[in-house]
């Protein structure tokens, strides 16, 4: 009579090297087709930089009451937009370590530009110095978006080869 902890069930047999090598090879194959599958569409990325050029943009011609709430929908379009183009939703500013790096960097980089453009505007008195940032970080946001669907892509592909597959 056998226990609880036993199983009456032949045991699973180990696979030889030829067999793993071959569901290695197709881990690999998968992760190569996910890394197309989920590029973004250079029109979010577009989208993206425009929403948040204008947003700012609003606040230097004195509508920020308009342009932010736009923003925030534009936004919200967006990621719905992509999951239904691309049937995956997912988050590709911390997908991988390099798409991390590149997020953060960019979003360190609009807050200064953000910052000055404001100090300039609103303490200095300059005028459409919000503005003029505002463009800057929009056009900043479609390039480091670009970047960082290549740098997930490459980092998908690329994770096999690091860990010796």
């Amino acid at each position: 009579m056998l226990s609880v902890m036993e199983s009456s069930s032949p045991r699973a047999e180990i696979p030889d090297a030829a067999a793993a090598r071959a569901a290695l090879d197709g881990v690999a194959d998968a992760r190569a087709r996910v890394a197309d599958r989920i590029t973004i569409p250079w029109w979010y990325h577009v989208g993206l930089g425009a929403a948040i050029a204008f947003a700012l943009v609003s606040m230097s011609l004195r509508f920020a009451s308009f342009g932010v709430p736009l923003l925030t929908l534009v936004v919200l379009g967006l990621g719905w937009a992509v999951k239904r183009s691309t049937g995956i939703s997912f988050d590709p500013y911390t997908a991988t370590p390099t798409a991390r790096r590149l997020s953060v960097a960019w979003a360190l980089a609009g807050l200064v530009v953000a910052a000055i453009g404001m100090y300039l505007e609103w303490g200095a008195e300059v005028r459409y110095a919000i503005a003029v940032g505002g463009v800057l970080i929009g056009v900043m946001t479609i390039v480091v978006g670009l970047r960082i669907d290549q740098a997930v892509q490459q980092d998908l592909r690329a994770d096999h080869e690091r860990a010796g597959l």
